[in-house]
């Protein structure tokens, strides 16, 4: 298994494209053009089994997707057994990061409280959705579903590893 401490996740193959072995990657970042700044991906299958290393070849995005040539990768049956797999790069390849911006790596695992104190527990995971990226936190028995945006989100505290929110009226009743 990928050491998660040198890599992260950034996306998943979902099909091949076109005939010439190229696999269309959903990112899990806004931006599927930083597909083509990684020099090397880590392709991981759906059971966690099998782990395969390619040089990236060439890459370009389309709508909310990268279309990615992967050396060794060279007919659509090629690409086509790659679809599922878990895309990862290296720490040190990921982009540079603008003033609020973060990796979806470093917000799992943070302690999550609202402005007014109440503990609801800690993001397990974050998902893409077509408007907005989703916390979900989860403690006490019940899991939250909170918009990752600026208005939701009040602090992150990267040393103590806390998130503080200001989730709208409802919101937190409406996920119970």
């Amino acid at each position: 298994m990928v050491d998660q401490n040198r890599f992260v996740l950034v996306g998943k193959v979902v099909k091949a494209h076109g005939i010439k072995g190229e696999v269309k990657i959903v990112p899990f970042s806004r931006d599927p053009e930083e597909c083509g700044s990684y020099r090397i991906v880590i392709l991981i299958d759906e059971d966690g089994k099998a782990e395969h290393q390619y040089p990236v070849v060439r890459a370009r995005s389309k709508k909310n997707a990268a279309i990615v040539q992967l050396e060794g990768v060279g007919n659509r049956n090629d690409a086509e057994a790659l679809a599922g797999c878990d895309v990862w790069v290296a720490r040190d390849e990921l982009p540079p990061l603008d003033d609020g911006e973060f990796f979806w790596h470093q917000m799992e695992g943070m302690h999550v409280v609202t402005e007014d104190g109440r503990e609801l527990g800690e993001v397990t995971s974050l998902l893409a959705t077509g408007g907005h990226d989703v916390m979900v936190i989860t403690g006490k028995g019940k899991e939250y579903l909170v918009p990752a945006k600026d208005e939701f989100i009040v602090s992150i505290n990267d040393r103590e590893r806390i998130l503080v929110i200001a989730p709208v009226p409802g919101l937190l009743e409406i996920n119970s």
